[in-house]
């Protein structure tokens, strides 16, 4: 029996099934906390602050990498899976909700390239237009990424219930879905999915991950909070 599903803050869904979203739903949060940083901190950071915008857009190659990551998995692995099982069960209405989904990453792929652009003008001495050019584009993301993020729980996460049991979905988790990383990667990118998680939350990630992930946790813990001071400072 799979754990209750796990709620987070802005999190759209959490519907009920057999398969154990915990990890899923940790990276939705992770995306959308970050987006509301950088959104932050592009408000707050002046145009000719060379040095922070350098900071921010090394810290937004983190968020772009872990973003692309996960959803190259889900188009190029989950995605596939669950429409190959919807066509051969006839069911039309989960089988528009999938390919919803595909259309919906298309959308934020130009809006990631436009604020990368812009971060990285305003990181070799950007002028005020590079910086309005990121707070729309930062916005416009925002909201386009909650958006799906969102309808992904809402309506393809039942599908994947309804298609792909627990153990199945482990395994996937396991051996398809789970980053091949070096103790470096994993030494920030724990962290990162860490960062900003309520307590019970938090735990329940740690006691998923077992000793090892609480040992990686602490090795990186600390620098990684240091570098997020240091890009997105009291913003």
């Amino acid at each position: 029996m799979s754990p209750t599903p796990l709620l987070l803050p802005g999190q759209a869904a959490a519907p009920e099934g057999p398969a154990d979203m915990t990890m899923m739903y940790v990276l939705h949060h992770a995306f959308r906390r970050d987006l509301r940083d950088f959104t932050r901190a592009a408000a707050h950071t002046a145009t000719d602050d060379t040095p922070r915008w350098v900071l921010l857009a090394e810290r937004w190659s983190l968020f772009t990498h872990e973003l692309h990551q996960h959803h190259t998995k889900e188009d190029e692995i989950l995605w596939p899976l669950l429409l190959e099982r919807v066509r051969a069960a006839s069911d039309a209405e989960s089988e528009r909700v999938l390919h919803e989904m595909e259309a919906e990453h298309a959308v934020l792929d130009p809006l990631l390239t436009a604020a990368s652009a812009a971060l990285e003008r305003l990181s070799a001495g950007g002028d005020v237009r590079a910086h309005d050019l990121l707070s729309d584009s930062l916005e416009e993301l925002g909201e386009a990424l909650d958006q799906h993020l969102g309808h992904e729980e809402s309506a393809a996460i039942p599908i994947l219930h309804r298609y792909v049991g627990g153990s199945e979905w482990e395994e996937l988790e396991r051996t398809r879905f789970r980053p091949k990383q070096s103790l470096a990667q994993a030494r920030q990118f724990v962290p990162w999915a860490l960062k900003g998680l309520p307590a019970d939350a938090e735990h329940r990630v740690l006691n998923l991950g077992g000793p090892a992930l609480r040992i990686i946790n602490a090795l990186g813990r600390r620098r990684f909070q240091a570098q997020e001071a240091a890009a997105f400072g009291a913003a």
